[in-house]
């Protein structure tokens, strides 16, 4: 009775990494071949189980595409002929159109825009698939609405959604949580949000993300998920498959005064994130500091100085982001000027504020905003107090600078 399927999405072959700006010419190379590294990892992984979902924008219209396209069929079809089951629907990025000029080898189905349902026997359990494809690269409809229903033990769907309430994708083929649950299937194959997650697990609802991040805001590992269908229900397991990850972090540099010091800084966070894989690390450097002084061309040639040695396979590529403010004495400005000396008064009875977890009536209509204040809610003391003393800090910065 036991059934074995993988659920990917959002494989995005052969596009670009962002947000790096100069690099080596090995780096180079390793980001090439790091989404199609991924892409490998999940074939190997498919090998081991009877069906392969994708849930959409495996390639993208509009760019050279041929060494990814060929990639993507030939590994398809081996899975195909070794006995995987395949099953597909195009995306936003990739939508029906451009499908039909893919000959996609035997085995391999690819859903149509208008759906369709597909029942096939697995491991003796009886198995539907219903699944729909993007016609268009903007598709607004409600998807979910035109799902064929599937008889089974096991009934999934394999979809390319907008769920609502999902930051930072556009809304293509927009749905609710609700729209899922009222129908009846055991799990949604999900696809197009980026940032793998959960949503529900009765039924399953699920967003594998996608396969390699490809840039600062994709951070943390990526891959896709296994599920084992036991007859009654499903183990489900993400299965980490990029070679390359993203990561950020925060530095403040108050007590940091030189150079020297930043850099033998900066080699202990290195170390702290590397891994077996290769990292790309954002550092975000703030607060006060005597570095704020430093020209740009210090900053490149400090940037050069800590990645010169990474060519490994371990490497950590430092991206530093300078955010940094010239040293601030707040006593000394609040006895200088009435107003800036009101302006520190007003933070720092502010900070004693918001250390109450409701941050009381005194926001006013700022927190009768649900959406803000969902998000203040959410953060701890101290980042709440860090985020009074940045705003303080930034404005003093700002007037001080118009003086």
């Amino acid at each position: 009775m036991k059934v074995t399927f993988i659920h990917a999405a959002d494989l995005h072959l052969g596009t670009p990494f962002k947000g790096l700006g100069e690099v080596s010419p090995w780096l180079k190379k390793r980001l090439i071949w790091a989404n199609f590294e991924a892409f490998r990892r999940l074939v190997d992984l498919a090998r081991e189980a009877d069906m392969l979902l994708l849930a959409g924008d495996l390639l993208e219209v509009g760019l050279p595409h041929l060494r990814a396209r060929l990639e993507l069929v030939r590994a398809l079809g081996a899975l195909a002929g070794e006995g995987v089951r395949v099953f597909l629907v195009a995306g936003n990025h990739d939508p029906y159109a451009f499908w039909k000029e893919v000959s996609l080898p035997q085995g391999v189905h690819l859903f149509s825009p208008q759906g369709e349902a597909v029942e096939v026997t697995l491991g003796g359990s009886w198995v539907g698939i219903s699944g729909i494809s993007h016609g268009g690269k903007s598709v607004k409809e409600n998807l979910v609405l035109r799902l064929i229903p599937v008889e089974g033990d096991l009934r999934l769907a394999l979809l390319h959604v907008y769920l609502q309430g999902q930051e930072g994708h556009d809304p293509y083929a927009p749905c609710s949580l609700g729209d899922l649950v009222s129908r009846d299937f055991n799990y949604w194959a999900l696809g197009h949000i980026h940032k793998r997650q959960v949503v529900m697990e009765d039924p399953w609802v699920v967003y594998p993300g996608n396969l390699q991040g490809r840039h600062p805001g994709e951070v943390g590992q990526k891959g896709c998920y296994r599920v084992v269908w036991d007859g009654e229900r499903c183990q489900v397991d993400f299965r980490p498959l990029s070679p390359v990850v993203w990561a950020t972090r925060l530095l403040s540099l108050e007590e940091v005064d030189d150079s020297e010091g930043l850099a033998d800084l900066l080699e202990s966070v290195k170390e702290e994130v590397r891994w077996e894989g290769g990292v790309l690390l954002r550092v975000v450097l703030e607060g006060p500091s005597p570095l704020h002084s430093m020209g740009d061309e210090e900053w490149i040639q400090l940037e050069e100085v800590l990645n010169e040695a990474e060519d490994r396979e371990d490497f950590v590529w430092l991206i530093l982001e300078d955010r940094l403010l010239p040293p601030l004495d707040l006593e000394a400005l609040a006895s200088q000027e009435e107003f800036l000396a009101q302006l520190v008064k007003e933070a720092m009875e502010l900070k004693n504020m918001v250390k109450d977890p409701s941050l009381g009536e005194e926001l006013g209509l700022l927190w009768r905003r649900r959406d803000v204040a969902r998000w203040l809610g959410e953060l701890g003391e101290e980042e709440r107090a860090r985020l009074v003393d940045e705003a303080l800090k930034r404005a003093l910065v700002f007037m001080l600078g118009e003086r």
